[in-house]
């Protein structure tokens, strides 16, 4: 699966799979995230499901490649997720957020609640604010200024 997205995504330098709780239990129920947080953002929007495959096997590596298409995490049915970046840290901060975020649209169902999601201009918007997003040394912005 590691090798599949490699291939696929040269600007990927590194890949977090986890089975952390929250996401996984979303995984298990095949459901995604939607874009209900600015914070999705950090994943490129909506975070997709994938269906399942059992894993180490060509199938499961499709289905993590497709689902990845456009974005950096993707939930794998019953099984966890997958989440890239240019760099380790930058893989992990998308694998934590995803585990947050996952732990956010658990409670809204867990009350009841449907989450409202962000429409398709501000899911825009927000993302491309995110193309610096954390690369800005605060420091030198207020020098700079």
């Amino acid at each position: 699966m590691h090798g599949a997205i490699y291939a696929q995504r040269p600007e990927v330098a590194a890949i977090v799979h986890t089975h952390s709780p929250r996401a996984t239990a979303l995984s298990c129920a095949r459901l995604g995230i939607p874009p209900f947080h600015y914070m999705i953002a950090l994943a490129g929007g909506s975070i997709r499901c994938m269906p399942y495959a059992t894993f180490g096997t060509e199938e499961l590596a499709r289905n993590a490649v497709c689902g990845l298409d456009g974005r950096r995490a993707v939930l794998l049915a019953n099984h966890g997720v997958v989440a890239v970046g240019a760099s380790l840290r930058e893989a992990h901060s998308v694998a934590f957020e995803v585990e947050n975020l996952a732990l956010q649209y658990l409670e809204l169902r867990a009350a009841g609640l449907e989450p409202v999601v962000l429409d398709d201009a501000e899911l825009a918007r927000v993302i491309a604010k995110f193309t610096d997003y954390g690369r800005i040394d605060p420091v030198e912005s207020i020098v700079a200024s």
